[in-house]
């Protein structure tokens, strides 16, 4: 985080209205109006730690040490084995964070099992529009969120992981928008924000 961003953040470190939607068997979502010109949207990933994959992947690693000879080369896999799983686990994203502070920019964070983080902070005067668009693939058409960048050819895409579906995306652009370019949010407002946003299912 520059240090002009984070002067500001631990200006208003202290949110006014925290709106928390958690929804059933999905990512949570959480919106922090940390002030009127300052704002952050996170979705908290539901991955759990443990699942059929794991299940499937032991029970492979059991037969790997169960029923093939105890060589050198049997224990060489399976610590290899191991060892990519426990890397793959540390790697799944938690978190994801969008901050926007009116007059400073914007930081997009990734925080990982590990705890690492990643982040990247952009300019107001750098950032040219935001918008959503649309990734079609062989299966399915995916909403993203993005920020073009002046001067860069790759756009920043916000919750490029975790990837909500148009209905949550949508309140994180409206609201984004209104912090950066200080446009009216539509069907919503500071005041009755909480009112505004309802408990979005985001495979529906």
């Amino acid at each position: 985080m520059s240090t002009s961003l984070n002067q500001e953040y631990n200006q208003y470190s202290q949110p006014s209205s925290t709106i928390i939607l958690p929804i059933s068997n999905n990512p949570y979502f959480l919106c922090n109006i940390l002030a009127d010109n300052a704002r952050e949207y996170i979705m908290l990933s539901n991955h759990s730690f443990f699942g059929l994959f794991d299940v499937i992947y032991a029970f492979i690693l059991a037969i790997v040490l169960g029923f093939m000879n105890q060589t050198t080369i049997t224990y060489s896999i399976s610590i290899a084995m191991i060892i990519i799983w426990i890397w793959l686990k540390l790697n799944i994203v938690k978190e994801e964070s969008i901050l926007s502070i009116r007059d400073v920019g914007i930081q997009v964070k990734t925080i990982y099992m590990n705890g690492r983080s990643v982040s990247k902070f952009i300019d107001k005067s750098k950032i040219s529009d935001i918008i959503i668009n649309e990734g079609i693939t062989m299966l399915q058409v995916k909403f993203y969120m993005a920020i073009i960048v002046d001067g860069q050819d790759r756009m920043v895409v916000v919750f490029e992981h975790l990837l909500p579906k148009l209905n949550i995306l949508l309140q994180v652009y409206r609201g984004t928008r209104y912090v950066i370019f200080n446009e009216i949010e539509e069907n919503s407002d500071i005041d009755g924000y909480s009112h505004s946003i309802h408990s979005y299912d985001i495979n529906s």
